[in-house]
C-alpha cells in the first residue's frame, strides 16, 4: 500500500480549485444549458487542439495508431456531454448547494463501476470514507427538498449527472491508459463538443447571440474548470484508484457552496457545517493510504 505522490496530490488539489468555480460561473450565463455545456467543451478542446497538432509536426502524434480505441473516446465524449447538459440544466433549476451536493454522490456508482469493469476493490477504509463523506452530502442537502417542483427537477438532473460523471471517469481511465493526456482530452472534449452541437440542432436552440457577460463566462468555463480542473482530475485519475478521485471531487460543493452564499446570498444552514466536517473527514480517510492503481487498466479497452 502506498500513497499517491505529492506531485499527484498537488495536481488533484489545483484541479479541484478550478472546478470549484465552474457553478459560479454557470450561474452568470444567460443561455441555455446545452449550449453552455456546447461552448465548454468547444473552447476546451481549441485549447488543446495546438498542443496537439504540434505533437503532429514533430512526429509524437499518436491518437492514429489507436483507432481501436475511437469508441471508448467517442463513448466517453457523449457520457461527458451528457454530464454537463444534466448538471448545468439542474444549476438553473436548483441551489448551487442541492445541485453540486447530489451530483457529487457520483462516488457510490465510480465504487460500483470500478469494480464491475476496473476490478478495483474497495478497501475498508476507502467504504468507511466513502460513508462519512455520502453522510455529509445528505447532511447538507436535507435542507435543501420542498422547494417546488423546478427544485425537486433540479436535484434529480444532478443525481443523474453524478451518475453519467462517475462513468466517464471510469471508462476514461482505462482509455487513457492507451493515449497521451492531451490527445486523450482533445479526442474527448472535441466529441463530446460534436455530441452537444447535434443536440442543440435537434432541440432550435441559438449558438450565438447571447450578451458579453455570457461569452465571457463560456471562456472562463473552457479554460479553467475544463483545460485546468478537469484535465488535472483526468491527470489525478490515472495515478489513484477511481473512488480516490471521486471521493476527492466532494470537496468542490463545499467551496462553491461557500462561494455561492458570498456571491448570490445562498446562505447555508447550520446541517452545512456539520456534512462539510464530514466530507472533509471523509477525503483525508481515504487519501491517506491505499493501493496504486491496477495493473489491469488496458483490460476494458481490450475485451
Amino acid at each position: 500500500m502506498r500513497t499517491p505522490s505529492a506531485k499527484v496530490r498537488a495536481a488533484l488539489a489545483i484541479g479541484l480549485a478550478a472546478l470549484s468555480f465552474a457553478a459560479i460561473l454557470i450561474r452568470y450565463c444567460d443561455a441555455p444549458a446545452i449550449v453552455i455545456a456546447f461552448w465548454r467543451m468547444a473552447l476546451a478542446t481549441l485549447v488543446f487542439l495546438p498542443v496537439v497538432l504540434s505533437k503532429r509536426r514533430l512526429g509524437t502524434f499518436k491518437a492514429l495508431s489507436h483507432l481501436s480505441l475511437l469508441p471508448y473516446t467517442a463513448g466517453a465524449g457523449l457520457i461527458l456531454a451528457l454530464h454537463f447538459s444534466l448538471w448545468i440544466a439542474s444549476i438553473q433549476m436548483t441551489t448551487i448547494a442541492s445541485s453540486l451536493l447530489l451530483m457529487s454522490a457520483q462516488p457510490v456508482w465510480a465504487a460500483l463501476l470500478g469494480i464491475v469493469f476496473l476490478r478495483e476493490p474497495v478497501p475498508r477504509r476507502g467504504v468507511i470514507a466513502m460513508v462519512l463523506a455520502i453522510a455529509g452530502i445528505a447532511f447538507i442537502a436535507w435542507g435543501d427538498f420542498g422547494r417546488g417542483a423546478t427544485s425537486l427537477i433540479g436535484d434529480g438532473l444532478a443525481l443523474l449527472s453524478g451518475i453519467a460523471a462517475a462513468g466517464y471517469l471510469t471508462v476514461g481511465r482505462r482509455v487513457r491508459k492507451r493515449l497521451p493526456l492531451t490527445e486523450y482530452l482533445t479526442a474527448v472534449y472535441g466529441a463530446s463538443a460534436i455530441f452537444l452541437a447535434a443536440a442543440i440542432g435537434l432541440s432550435g436552440s441559438a449558438f450565438t447571440g447571447y450578451d458579453a457577460r455570457t461569452w465571457t463566462m463560456f471562456i472562463l468555463l473552457a479554460v479553467f474548470p475544463s483545460a485546468v480542473g478537469h484535465s488535472l482530475v483526468n491527470y489525478a485519475i490515472r495515478h489513484m484508484e477511481s473512488y480516490r478521485v471521486n471521493l476527492s471531487i466532494l470537496v468542490e460543493p463545499v467551496v462553491s457552496t461557500i462561494l455561492a452564499a458570498i456571491l448570490f446570498a445562498e446562505i447555508p444552514g447550520g446541517r452545512f457545517y456539520v456534512g462539510a466536517c464530514l466530507v472533509f473527514i471523509g477525503v483525508i480517510g481515504a487519501m491517506g493510504g491505499g493501493a496504486p492503481p491496477a495493473a489491469t487498466a488496458g483490460r476494458l479497452v481490450e475485451e
